[in-house]
């Protein structure tokens, strides 16, 4: 496989054209910015390789160990991490399940630490609030976010693929 070193190397090299092609392609610079925050953030940090100790993984830093169930519960280069478009699907769902769980530890350790009742009614605010905040956002600046964050692992995945096919060519020569 390539070395972490090279699949950085790819993903700030395809940041340029995807910055062009999709400004020529949807005519909006805001949608080409969020494709290519969107592909680096995937490239550096949100790429198949989370299943394993590896960069991405050490790059969360003490954040890393929100990656701890999924490299126990994901074998490396499977489908659900590997997959073209299971892969960054399983990553996006695991990272949201995350963040609701370390929002909903949040509210109760809050509730906790002031001795306030009404947990329920925070944590239904809290929900509220997320829920109208998803909502206000455009569509179609969520289908860029998930395009580029698709866009940056699946260069991971066929990086992968393409050295793996060089290497077994090799043996036959």
């Amino acid at each position: 496989m390539p070395r972490a070193r090279t699949h950085d190397a790819i993903t700030l090299a395809l940041a340029p054209p995807t910055f062009l092609l999709t400004h020529a392609f949807t005519g909006s610079r805001d949608l080409a910015w969020l494709v290519t925050l969107a592909t680096l953030f995937s490239g550096f940090l949100f790429n198949p390789d989370l299943d394993i100790p590896s960069t991405p993984y050490a790059r969360w830093g003490p954040l890393r160990v929100l990656w701890w169930p999924y490299q126990a519960l994901i074998r490396h280069r499977s489908r659900l991490s590997h997959g073209l478009l299971l892969g960054p699907l399983v990553r996006i769902l695991y990272f949201c399940l995350m963040l609701a769980v370390l929002g909903t530890a949040g509210i109760i350790f809050w509730h906790l630490l002031h001795e306030k009742s009404g947990l329920w009614e925070s944590w239904h605010q809290a929900f509220v609030s997320a829920k109208h905040l998803i909502r206000s956002v455009e569509r179609r600046y969520w289908i860029a976010v998930g395009f580029g964050l698709w866009w940056g692992s699946a260069a991971h995945t066929l990086a992968d693929w393409a050295w793996s096919l060089w290497t077994q060519t090799k043996r036959l020569l």
